[in-house]
């Protein structure tokens, strides 16, 4: 039986009986118990291997009655709970019964049903923020222990205790600590689904969130688009593209990128976004699928654009013809010297040189999609159409580039002037 020397033992427990689980080896199962500092005890039991080969474990924490207890009553103890332990393994397979699942266990569970369904950086990012955000709050709580409230209070902590991640002063914003708690939301939904707890309250509206600020939006004047656009005439063809597009698409800085020549119909001036390209650490570019199902979209674009895309197609298959074999003829647009895709931040310091070299305000080339919206906008384009065009899933999205016009309610005054226009 165990001792409390701080190793491990593996042992036989009396009551043990021999499973049978499907992929199981048949050998009896063993029990191993780790005694934790706290005076608990962490319980493993094999439970043979899955699908792929890989071995079941399932672990439970043990918890005397009592902090002193004689080897004889630890004993008859830790034997009771192994044999509990093992009887709902027996009966509820390695899931487990469900009253007793713990909010740390199933996020295992959560992650490994919802990787093929997020993209790598989206799975990402929840991984991130299951590890450092909720598994310290959540982690040792039953399922269907937590309610609406211990959400809340998860909120509240964001906005009040939980310092930002940038190292600046300051609590988590409140969009982001939406964002945070739809993680969270997403996970006690899949385990009301799953039939773990009764009730998914994740999507209860007593929930409160912070209230958030308008966001700020940068974007270019006018008069300053027309400068970038009179800027960019004198500069190689790549740069004159990449400055076009993103003004005249509003396209995100991965669709820019994920745009293939196939995607472009120069005859009927359309263009139409179907991926968009991401960075993985320590990888090269790939392609993953538009933001939302919004964000795959057809747009009109101007002639001016499809002769600068004219002009550049010459120049990209003069280059492919110089490079031969070397050329890695993928059809995108925007590409690496070899033809390879782009990557993503290219462009992003492609753009902040060439603000530097003509001495034009600095904004990052995401201000370009702002600039598009609000130059739509602010001429007399309507919200739906914006909208559209930028591949928003909800429009109110987009209401945010109507704070950013100043003159907004005097163009609208204006219109019933020129609709309703009478002689005097």
């Amino acid at each position: 039986m165990p001792e409390t020397s701080g190793k491990t033992r593996i042992f036989r427990c009396f009551s043990c009986a021999e499973f049978n689980f499907q992929n199981a080896k048949k050998s009896k199962n063993m029990a191993s118990i780790t005694p934790k500092p706290n005076g608990t005890y962490l319980i493993r039991i094999s439970c043979g291997t899955d699908a792929t080969g890989k071995p079941v474990t399932k672990s439970r924490v043990f918890k005397p009655s009592k902090p002193k207890l004689t080897y004889q009553k630890l004993n008859r103890e830790l034997d009771a709970f192994i044999k509990e332990f093992e009887d709902e393994i027996a009966e509820f397979g390695t899931q487990g019964r469900p009253d007793r699942m713990r909010f740390a266990e199933f996020t295992a569970k959560y992650l490994e049903i919802k990787k093929p369904q997020l993209s790598p950086v989206t799975y990402t990012f929840y991984e991130q923020v299951i590890r450092d955000m909720l598994i310290p709050m959540f982690g040792t709580l039953r399922l269907h222990d937590i309610r609406t409230y211990h959400i809340q209070q998860f909120i509240q902590y964001l906005a009040t205790e939980r310092p930002r991640g940038d190292g600046n002063e300051g609590h988590i914003a409140p969009a982001t600590t939406k964002r945070y708690t739809t993680v969270m939301r997403s996970i006690m939904t899949l385990a009301y689904k799953m039939e773990y707890i009764d009730e998914d309250v994740g999507i209860s509206r007593q929930i409160e969130f912070p209230k958030a600020d308008t966001p700020e939006v940068e974007a270019f004047s006018a008069e300053e688009a027309a400068l970038i656009l009179e800027a960019a005439e004198s500069e190689p063809i790549n740069i004159k593209l990449l400055v076009e597009t993103s003004l005249f698409t509003g396209l995100r800085r991965g669709e820019i990128v994920g745009l293939k020549w196939e995607d472009i119909d120069l005859e009927k001036l359309t263009l139409s976004v179907r991926r968009s390209i991401y960075k993985p650490k320590a990888s090269k570019a790939k392609e993953k699928p538009p933001k939302s199902t919004s964000s795959v979209r057809t747009m009109a674009i101007p002639a001016r654009l499809c002769e600068t895309l004219r002009e550049y197609k010459a120049h990209q298959d003069r280059h492919a013809s110089f490079l031969g074999k070397a050329w890695q003829n993928l059809r995108y647009v925007f590409t690496e010297e070899d033809g390879y895709v782009m990557n993503p931040q290219t462009p992003t310091k492609q753009f902040s040189k060439f603000l530097k070299r003509h001495g034009i305000r600095h904004l990052k080339l995401h201000g370009m999609r702002h600039t598009s919206a609000t130059l739509l906008l602010a001429n007399g384009c309507d919200i739906k159409t914006v909208s559209a065009r930028l591949g928003h899933s909800d429009i109110e999205t987009t209401n945010i580039y109507l704070h950013a016009l100043e003159n907004v309610d005097r163009l609208a005054a204006g219109t019933f002037d020129r609709v309703f226009k009478t002689e005097k």
